[in-house]
């Protein structure tokens, strides 16, 4: 794999590493959600995961336009890659938008306004419908990573013959 796409891929990942961290703070559940003392249990800053998930979209299109400019080839297995990260890259949008939404609702809901449990429980459903279009492709993502792994190895061990 050349080093723009191994950069790319990277970059993805920490993406994703980092969204997981908002989720998990968001949604995992725990004491200080449970009971919300203050100065004990320091409350969840909705706004901040708001602001960082726009910025980490904004990186998102950066990335989907990167691969873009690669002009991947569809024959080659790192084409096929670099297709593949680009559309798991699209659906991991579409979660983060999903997630913002979720936040800013629950941000605007600790300000006093109007949050339904209904809604929000729909809201999340939504989010999970739509993590699961990416997990797919990360699966696919992952064998087509394997596969170009495996292939790199079978041409180190015939150049060493």
């Amino acid at each position: 794999m050349n080093s723009e796409t191994s950069l790319v891929a990277r970059k993805v990942n920490d993406l994703i590493k980092e969204y997981v961290s908002i989720e998990d703070d968001v949604f995992k559940p725990s004491i200080r959600k449970s009971l919300p003392i203050p100065g004990i249990f320091r409350p969840i800053h909705y706004l901040s995961h708001v602001e960082r998930l726009a910025e980490m979209e904004n990186e998102v299109d950066q990335v989907k336009n990167l691969i873009r400019s690669l002009k991947p080839e569809n024959e080659s297995m790192e084409g096929q890659f670099l297709i593949t990260l680009r559309a798991y890259s699209s659906a991991f949008l579409d979660a983060m938008t999903s997630l913002k939404l979720i936040c800013r609702k629950l941000h605007e809901k600790s300000r006093g306004e109007v949050y339904p449990r209904k809604e929000y429980e729909t809201d999340a459903k939504e989010l999970r419908k739509v993590e699961m279009k990416y997990f797919e492709i990360g699966k696919k993502l992952n064998d087509q990573l394997k596969e170009i792994g495996s292939q790199k190895e079978e041409q180190s061990f015939t150049s060493i013959q």
